[in-house]
């Protein structure tokens, strides 16, 4: 039996909403209203050379962190290490190795 560790404040996950999108974020909890708190919030998109890309899910916003109401929230689980990775920099603009 594989036993899986908690989310904590700062893990990548990936959030599924009830419209479809798939978002990547870090992790910052629940808030009072029991909804899900994350930060930096992005989604993927095809890039003009057909590769794929990792983009800020709000373009426009100057916040970081975002609540999102748990009615639209179907699932949320820790992101694949590699996707964690590449959004990781694409969020610090920190080279990992």
């Amino acid at each position: 039996m594989l036993i899986e560790k908690p989310l904590k404040n700062g893990d990548t996950v990936t959030v599924k909403l009830t419209s479809g999108e798939e978002l990547l974020a870090t992790y910052k909890g629940f808030n009072d209203e029991k909804n899900l708190v994350v930060e930096k919030p992005a989604t993927i998109s095809a890039t003009p050379d057909g590769k794929m890309g990792i983009i800020p899910w709000m373009m426009t916003s100057t916040k970081e962190e975002v609540v999102l109401n748990s009615n639209t929230v179907v699932t949320f689980a820790p992101t694949v290490d590699e996707i964690a990775k590449s959004y990781k920099q694409s969020v610090t603009n920190i080279k990992l190795v």
